[in-house]
């Protein structure tokens, strides 16, 4: 791995999850710069980019591409995921792939549903509506030559969250994310 895009979601106009006073954008930006500073620190020898630095928008269809411009070796995104319900807890990572539950399919579409924010999203993504089912069954359809990668890496991050930060394991599951989609690397 020589290069990493790390991706923290969200930003600007886009809040993503909040409650009360903590937003997901500022919690994601903190946490992804936290991790670029540790890849760096531990392997000097890797390339660290960053789609976002500071609190901007940046659509969805422009995060990839920076992962692509760069020739990253993967792309990383980050999220904090928000529920009313306060027994959900632990953590999941996701990689691009066929909904295997609604609940997937339900958080795939709350993620996606930042491309409204964006002008002529219509076009840019070919006609893709987040809050339509039949919209993500392009999904199950595209061929994903990374995924076995994504996988393997997305199983070790939950690895690290378990045995290290001692969270609660939500497993590695697979959704329709439009962030990912783009993406010529594993993320």
């Amino acid at each position: 791995i020589s290069v990493v895009v790390i991706d923290p979601g969200h930003g600007g106009k886009d809040f993503g999850a909040s409650v009360g006073n903590a937003k997901e954008k500022d919690i994601v930006l903190d946490l992804a710069l936290r991790l670029g500073n540790s890849i760096k620190a531990k392997y000097p020898e890797i390339k660290v980019v960053y789609t976002r630095t500071k609190d901007v928008f940046i659509p969805l269809y422009d995060r990839a591409n920076i992962a692509n411009k760069n020739k990253a070796d993967l792309f990383i995104s980050i999220h904090v995921n928000g529920t009313d319900k306060t027994s959900v807890q632990g953590t999941e990572t996701f990689v691009l792939g066929q909904h295997r539950s609604k609940e997937n399919l339900e958080v795939a579409k709350k993620e996606n549903s930042v491309i409204l924010l964006e002008d002529d999203y219509t076009t840019k993504y070919e006609g893709f509506d987040p809050n339509s089912p039949e919209s993500y069954i392009m999904f199950e359809l595209v061929q994903d030559e990374y995924l076995e990668q994504s996988v393997m890496l997305a199983s070790a991050v939950q690895d690290q969250f378990r045995e290290y930060a001692k969270r609660i394991d939500r497993s590695v599951k697979q959704a329709g994310f439009l962030v990912l989609r783009q993406a010529t690397m594993p993320s």
